[in-house]
């Protein structure tokens, strides 16, 4: 089980939305819960632009009118 780093409730299907970097070590890989990860819009890391440093995103796109 894995804790969902905005509501803090474990889940057993957590979804990698960025990395947590630290100055003097190794950084984290930050979980979001399926509901805090569509409530929040958050942006999965598989789905990060390339040249992305790993820091939370927002999916603006699926809330923009067309």
């Amino acid at each position: 089980m894995q804790t969902c780093d905005w509501c803090g409730y474990g889940t057993y299907k957590p979804i990698a939305i960025g990395i947590a970097h630290a100055n003097s070590g190794p950084g984290r890989t930050l979980h979001a819960c399926p509901g805090c990860r569509k409530s929040r819009r958050l942006l999965p890391l598989d789905q990060h632009p390339a040249d992305s440093y790993g820091f939370p995103r927002y999916d603006y796109a699926a809330t923009a009118a067309h």
